[in-house]
This record gives C-alpha cells, structure tokens and sequence, in this order.
C-alpha cells in the first residue's frame, strides 16, 4: 500500500482532508485502509466506519470494510482523515497519512493517489484544545450540506493535488467493529439564552499552558475562534418544559439521551443563512441559581460550533465525545433542529452479555458497568471516553478482567499491551521507563512509577488468562527495562527511596507529598509484588526473593503495632524514621499484593473489615488514619472482602456505593461525587464483583 496527503498541510495542526473516490462494486470489492490520526468512513453519505483502532507510534492497525451492500450500484466512498500533528494523551503526535486500496477478488482497482483529496477547509483551524490530554475543540463554517458533499455532491469545492508520504507499518486489527448504532435524545427544555460580560474567562492550563514542545497548540492570541470562551457566557432561562419547534435567535434547547453515551452527536437542522449554532454537553444537568444547565466547563471545554448555510444540513460531529445532556444554542439567524441524537462509538461485544440477578439495584448497577465498560473499550481500554480518551495503565488492570467477564475475550487488552510492547522509548522519559499512558506523547517527562508496576502485574494476569506466549515475550524487554529502570532507587534496606516524577498511590491523602516522600511503604509493597510477576513471567527467582526480602523490611519498618503507616524520612542522622502518616488505602495495600496476610494480622484484618470502608465517619473513628477514595482503596477493600468470603458485605457496599452512579448517568464514575469523570473504564468491575457474590 502507498500513503499520500496534501503536500501543503503535512505539517500543519488541526487539519482534515476528505479522500473520495465513484465505484460500482461488484460482490467481492472491498475497501482497506490505514490512516493517521483518525478517520471516518462515509458510505453514499452515511457513517459506516470511525477508526483506527489505535497502535504503537510508527505503527498502524488496518481496517477491511466489505462494499458487497452496494454492489452493482454507482457508490461514492469519502474518508475523512483528521491530523492533529499535536501531543496528546488520546493519539500519537505524528505526520498525517491516507493509505487505502479498493480491492476487487485479487486484483487492486484503485490505491489510494486515486481518490480525490478535498480540504475541509469549512473546520476552522485555529482554536483552542479541547482539554489538556486531547487535541482541539470542533468549529465549523459550513457552504452546504457535509451529508450532500459525503454523497459525492462536490460543487464549490476543488480538489487538492496529493503527493506520496511516508506511512507506518501495518498492523492487524484485533477489536472488533462498532456498530455505530443511532440513539435518539428527548427535548426536555427551552428557554432564551443571555450573555454574562462579567463572567470571568476560563484560563485553564490548555488555554495558557501553550509550547511549541511540551504542549502543542494555538496559543490564545493565534485563536480564530474562541468558542469556549463564548459558550462561558451563555446563561439560560428556561420558559418551557419539552420541545419547541424552531429556535429564535437567543435560545436554547436541552436534549436528553436518557443515559451517559459516548459517540457523534447526529442531526437535521434547517437555518437561515449565517445562523450560528453552539452545541453544549455534558453528563449531568450542573446546578446554576434557580436551575440547572448544562456546564460547557465541568470536565473539558464541551463545546462544539457551526455557523450554518441556508437549509437544511445534515451534522455528524467529528470527534468521540460523551454526554447524557446537550444545550442547542441559536445566535443569530434561526433554527429548525430534528432526529437529535448520538451515533454510538462503543464496544459491541458488551451488548451481548446477559444478566438477571432478580435484585432492581444489581441489575441496575450491572447495566451502568456494562455501559461503562462498553465506552472505555472500543479500540484499547481507556481511563474515560470524555476529557481524555486514554489509554491508562493501572485501570485497564482492572478493566481488562472486566472484558473477559463480559466478553470471554481480551481482544481490547490484546491491542493495548501490544501497544506497550512495540512503543519506543520516549526521548522524554528515562531510559526504561515506559509512558503512563499509551498511546500517547509525553513531552512534559511526567511519569507514573507506579503505573508501570501495575503494568508487570496485568501483563501476568494477561498471560494466564490467554497462554499469549508471543505477547509475554514480546514484552520481554519492557519488564526488564523497568527492573533495570528501578535499581538506582533501593536504599540499603533493599527498599525503593524517594522515587521521582509523580508517585500514585490514590485520590487520597496518600497522594499528599508529606505521605509520598522518603520510603512510600505502599509503592514498595505494590513493587514487590510485580517482583515476583516478573519470575512468574520469565522465571526469575532471584528477583521473588528480592521481593521477599523487601516485605519483611516493611513489615519491620513501616508497621506500629496496630497499622501501616504510609512512609519513612531519614532524621538528622541518617536514619529512617516513622512520619505517623497513616492511611486507609496503605492497609489495603499491604494484604492485596501480599506484605500482611489475614493469619499474620488478625486483629488489623478485623479492624478493616468491620470499622472501615465509605460508609466510615473518619471524623469520629479512627480519625488518624486518613480515608480512601474509590480509586484504588474502595476497590482494594472490594477484592479483599471477597478473597476473605464476605460477599453479603461486598453486595452491600456496591449498592450503597453504586446504585446513585447508576440511577443518574447510567454509567460508574471516577470519584464518588459529581467530579471529574462520570464514567470510568475501572468501575465496569462493580459487575464482576456483583458476579462473583450471587453465582
């Protein structure tokens, strides 16, 4: 295969082209291609693809998609391939490509310089980021129809002249498809819309933060459009329940997905010329005076814009995006909007797991993990489908035992620890370490050392789960990268100290850098224990006994007589010594990777499974130990309920903790507060914890 491009927009950011080519397929013709960064695929104008599936840099996964549906019938094929030439944490910053033949039984009939290259140039390019771990926001100024011109109607645009370009090496895909299936919204609300002048500007660390290395973008003073700062100012005021049937200028209307989805919104609307419409989305309906609205800000600049052409369009936004809410706002001009809704991007093998545990709330919270699951797992197993779309470390451990529950495959994580596999090492990294995560670019040199041991353990459970020999050894290099990586931190009590970058323990005072400093006791018991993955893996037993050895320093160093404390400082002498810094979180750590045993510490196991866990008011018991939060305390304390055969307990606090989650998104959150994001791949595991109690 050969890739091209338009010579003129190789290197430049927040770019699209529309590559279109006019067959009448015969029964065997199928379309294969390979791009970068994303691409969507129109079939005589409607959406019948949106990929890749994501890979390693310098690597691409290739996509087959059989045309036998239009067979014997002229059919116009438009690829739209997005650049961002941006770091992020969703995709990989590099050069853009369009590679695709148009196969027919063995022959090739046409390759990819054959397609006509049209530049989008309705997206505006100029405009901030979406958020600081994707690339840029969506601005349009349409001339026509974007459906009408996907069908093959090219008037008023002219094609580009394309020229060979340098491509990856091809990959095959392992995930499968999304269905792209429609999910129609329910007006709930309109009303008229003012603008607050004294609101303050939204200065967020993608806005200011601007580096032509560390931080790709336009900087504000570049900005053509800054629709952010416009949808800031929008206030509401509602004057009726439902829908309206056109929007003035000045209004606004609120949809309803009935759930948290993830995918492109889609939508008819008829417009005056110069009509300007902003959709606003987001999870949840956010608290404002007398009412609620949807908040632009909340997660990420929510904001999605279009000044429209005279008549009708039909819109499928670009990018993925996740909403159960979205604000239609109508400036200028006015508004005819029909058929609001979402295309799904979502996992399709999820929808085929079956449930019915004769418990309203169980169900329920199954359904939401399903949902959950389902949106962090399209193409590799994602932390959140909203402001980042990343590929994380440590949550995909747990995801990814929620797709063999759901699936009975791990084809997501196939492709993610694939990933890992072939990335090359960061030049802004040290050596050895590997990215927190992937695919993504790093040119800050931020790191988690702690999601790199995760990394060992989920490579081992992978392995045990699949027989993948040829992913263990693959992956070979990587793990005794990261033993060689940790070696300059032992001190001479053969313990990690004073490790660097950002050391993760939770979202908790765990985090605090006065718990953190010196010798984190739970970053070593988590080390320890990827120790002995590593001689799982590959047989090495001097590196379990190394582990051994380090679980005894803690348990002599870090515990008190009645808990762990959290980490240990050097005094004026030298030695180490106790902060009295003490966590819920490091008790869990110490009995889930194996430094304290239920045998060993009876009375501690006790304490924890009857004094602690989020029903706990921290202010009265125990309030020198500090409180979990839900990632990863609360779920330790889940897995340790079960290894121990409290199931009653463990069904009890997923009701409790789940079931508002579930009731009011659909999906399973981050934290257990309406913060960050409302749907996050980890928490997908509620349902094989669910499972594991009532089978």
């Amino acid at each position: 295969m050969n890739a091209v491009w338009i010579k003129d927009l190789y290197e430049e950011k927040n770019v699209a082209v529309t590559f279109q080519y006019r067959l009448t397929p015969s029964e065997g013709t199928e379309l294969v291609l390979a791009a970068s960064n994303l691409y969507r695929l129109f079939v005589n104008g409607e959406l019948k693809g949106y990929g890749p599936a994501r890979a390693a840099h310098g690597y691409s996964r290739l996509d087959v998609y059989p045309l036998r549906p239009y067979a014997g019938r002229e059919t116009v094929v438009s690829v739209e391939v997005y650049s961002a030439n941006t770091n992020t944490f969703y995709t990989v910053d590099e050069r853009p490509f369009f590679a695709a033949e148009i196969r027919e039984g063995g022959r090739i009939a046409a390759e990819a310089a054959d397609f006509a290259a049209y530049p989008m140039t309705e997206r505006v390019q100029k405009v901030r980021r979406f958020s600081f771990q994707r690339s840029y926001t969506e601005v349009y100024r349409l001339t026509g129809d974007p459906a009408a011109f996907y069908a093959g109607d090219t008037a008023g645009r002219a094609a580009a002249a394309t020229v060979e370009v340098p491509m990856n090496r091809l990959l095959p895909r392992y995930v499968h498809m999304p269905k792209l299936d429609f999910v129609r919204s329910v007006p709930v609300e309109y009303g008229a819309v003012t603008l607050n002048e004294q609101v303050k500007p939204c200065r967020y660390r993608e806005y200011i933060g601007i580096d032509p290395v560390r931080f790709k973008g336009f900087r504000p003073d570049e900005l053509e459009v800054d629709s952010g700062e416009l949808a800031r100012r929008f206030v509401c005021h509602p004057t009726g329940k439902g829908g309206t049937e056109t929007l003035a200028p000045m209004a606004y209307q609120i949809y309803d997905l009935g759930r948290s989805c993830t995918g492109f919104f889609s939508f008819r609307v008829t417009a005056s010329a110069g009509t300007e419409l902003t959709l606003v989305f987001d999870e949840v309906l956010t608290d404002r005076g007398d009412h609620r609205e949807v908040s632009p800000f909340r997660v990420a600049c929510n904001v999605i814009q279009y000044t429209l052409a005279a008549g009708e369009s039909r819109i499928v936004t670009f990018e993925a995006n996740t909403a159960r809410y979205a604000a239609a706002v109508i400036r200028g001009g006015e508004a005819k909007i029909e058929d609001f809704g979402m295309i799904l991007y979502e996992n399709p093998d999820a929808a085929e797991f079956r449930y019915e545990y004769g418990d309203d709330a169980l169900d329920r919270i199954t359904a939401a993990a399903v949902n959950t699951f389902a949106q962090n797992a399209v193409d590799v197993l994602t932390d959140c489908p909203s402001r980042e779309r990343a590929g994380w470390l440590c949550d995909s451990y747990f995801s990814s035992r929620a797709e063999a529950f759901f699936t009975g495959e791990n084809l997501v994580e196939k492709s993610f620890l694939e990933n890992y596999a072939l990335s090359p090492q960061s030049p802004f990294l040290p050596q050895g370490m590997i990215p927190m995560c992937y695919p993504a670019d790093h040119n800050d040199g931020t790191y988690i050392p702690n999601w790199s041991m995760w990394y060992i353990l989920e490579l081992r459970n992978y392995v045990r789960r699949t027989g993948d020999e040829a992913m263990r050894e693959m992956s070979r290099e990587k793990v005794f990268g990261l033993v060689k990586f940790f070696e300059r931190f032992y001190n001479d009590d053969g313990l990690l100290e004073n490790l660097e970058s950002w050391v993760f323990i939770e979202w908790s005072r765990c985090n605090d850098q006065d718990f953190i400093r010196g010798v984190n006791f739970p970053s070593n018991m988590l080390w320890a224990a990827a120790l002995e993955a590593v001689d799982d893996l590959y047989g090495a037993p001097s590196l379990r006994d190394q582990a051994a050895k380090m679980k005894a320093a803690i348990r002599r160093l870090s515990f008190n007589g009645e808990f762990f404390e959290d980490n240990a400082v050097r005094d004026g002498n030298g030695a180490l010594v106790k902060t009295g810094h003490t966590t819920e979180t490091c008790q869990y750590y110490a009995f889930y990777f194996g430094t304290a045993s239920k045998e060993d510490y009876p009375a501690l196991a006790e304490t924890l499974v009857s004094r602690f866990g989020p029903k706990r008011d921290p202010e009265r018991d125990y309030p020198a130990v500090y409180p979990s939060n839900a990632f990863i305390g609360n779920y330790l304390r889940l897995e340790l309920l079960l290894r121990w055969g409290f199931k009653e307990r463990v069904l009890d606090e997923c009701r409790d903790f789940f079931l508002g989650m579930a009731e009011m998104t659909g999906t399973l959150w981050e934290h257990s507060r309406l913060t960050g994001s409302l749907n996050h791949g980890f928490a997908s595991m509620a349902a094989v914890y669910i499972s594991e109690c009532v089978k």
